[in-house]
């Protein structure tokens, strides 16, 4: 079971990543000036966690259909329920989310994490 705060510590232990917000306001993390992890919240005040992928966004849903989704509102987004994701899922799609969304100068000068 996962929270905000593992992907807080995940997330700022990753290059020129930066706390923030989203345009409402929800807790963000950003490289570039990209988001690649935000906070939602359900109607049940379930952590959501909206991220990107390098990988096949449906495959990923459909690995794991109580943990993933796809939202039509964002087609380049995947989300998940914080609580259903494992620490070692959860940092596996937290640094592939940054990989996603890093330029490729970071890219580069990051080879241990792409």
């Amino acid at each position: 079971m996962s929270t905000w705060a593992d992907v807080g510590r995940i997330a700022l232990a990753l290059p020129a990543a930066l706390a923030g917000r989203a345009h409402e306001g929800s807790p963000a993390y950003d490289v570039a000036g990209h988001q690649f992890a935000r906070l939602r919240r359900d109607d049940d005040n379930r952590e959501i966690l909206q991220f990107w992928t390098t990988d096949d966004r449906e495959a990923l849903a459909g690995s794991n259909p109580e943990a993933y989704w796809l939202a039509k509102a964002f087609p380049s987004a995947v989300f998940a329920h914080l609580d259903a994701l494992a620490a070692d899922e959860l940092r596996e799609i937290v640094t592939d989310s940054w990989r996603a969304r890093a330029p490729k100068r970071l890219l580069k000068a990051h080879p241990e994490i792409g």
